[in-house]
């Protein structure tokens, strides 16, 4: 085990292990390219619950079905509630694409230079509870980056029409898109999507904002789900498949909390922020 410049604990990179059978049976689980992210999502990802404190992550039912179009397809546009776990959800998922894919690069791009450093303190936290049989050693490890010994970097940046620039990226995950000035967001969407094109992975989540910004261009196109014989698709004419959840997919939220939700912080806001409407 090393020290990090922030001093937490990592796992020291490139050093001959022993394990038991158990613990190779848990790592090839890890490994699956079908299921290898629900098993270790379900199994040593530690989240960090603001009342409960450290525990292990227990997806919701729409979480699953959002991890599985994470993995399941190349682009993801994903319309989705405040404080619904989306956050949570991508951290797992990145973690796990990072150190169970060899030499991928994940940038984690947010909206807000707060909001990059909190997915990446998700992901640090996480990383640190993982047993070291199952994590990768780290080569680098800092509250902007994290960069592993099987060659794969993941990388937080607050969101500009450079962000990304450079990179051979293999993932992208783009927070709160909705919220970026709209020039900036297009023109970041023009740059990257070169890189996209050779193959990389982007993942789009934001609860909406307005209907002609750049998100609500990219998920108003991904809904046109029939191809031009009128034959229903999965995906819209522009590549990305579209996830839609609104507060009613939280198990733990009724019409009692919706009524005092709403009341606190007004109908409009409501609306957008829970319902998921323009």
């Amino acid at each position: 085990m090393v020290k990090s410049l922030d001093g937490v604990l990592t796992k020291k990179a490139n050093t001959r292990e022993t394990f038991t059978e158990q613990q190779i049976a848990d790592l090839q689980s890890c490994t699956q390219p079908e299921t290898g992210y629900l098993y270790f999502c379900e199994k040593f990802f530690n989240i960090q619950h603001p009342v409960a404190g450290k525990m292990l992550f227990s997806p919701y039912e729409y979480q699953q079905k959002l991890l599985n179009s994470y993995h399941d397809h190349r682009f993801n546009i994903n319309m989705l509630p405040r404080q619904s776990g989306k956050t949570t959800t991508a951290a797992g998922y990145l973690l796990w694409y990072a150190m169970f894919i060899p030499d991928s690069t994940v940038l984690v791009a947010s909206n807000k230079h707060d909001g990059a450093l909190e997915i990446m303190q998700r992901i640090r936290y996480a990383y640190e509870s993982i047993p070291d049989h199952i994590r990768a050693g780290v080569v680098a490890y800092n509250k902007k980056s994290l960069e592993f010994d099987n060659g794969s970097r993941i990388i937080a940046q607050t969101t500009t029409a450079n962000t990304g620039r450079g990179l051979s990226l293999s993932l992208i995950y783009m927070d709160e898109l909705a919220f970026v000035d709209h020039g900036i967001a297009k023109e970041l969407w023009t740059s990257l999507s070169p890189t996209l094109s050779t193959g990389g992975k982007c993942i789009i989540t934001s609860t909406p904002n307005i209907e002609d910004d750049q998100f609500a261009e990219i998920w108003f196109t991904s809904n046109k789900l029939t191809d031009e014989y009128g034959n229903e698709t999965e995906i819209g004419p522009n590549g990305f498949k579209p996830f839609f959840a609104d507060w009613k997919s939280h198990p733990d939220r009724d019409d009692d909390w919706a009524k005092a939700e709403r009341n606190a912080v007004g109908d409009d806001k409501f609306k957008r922020e829970h319902e998921c409407q323009f």
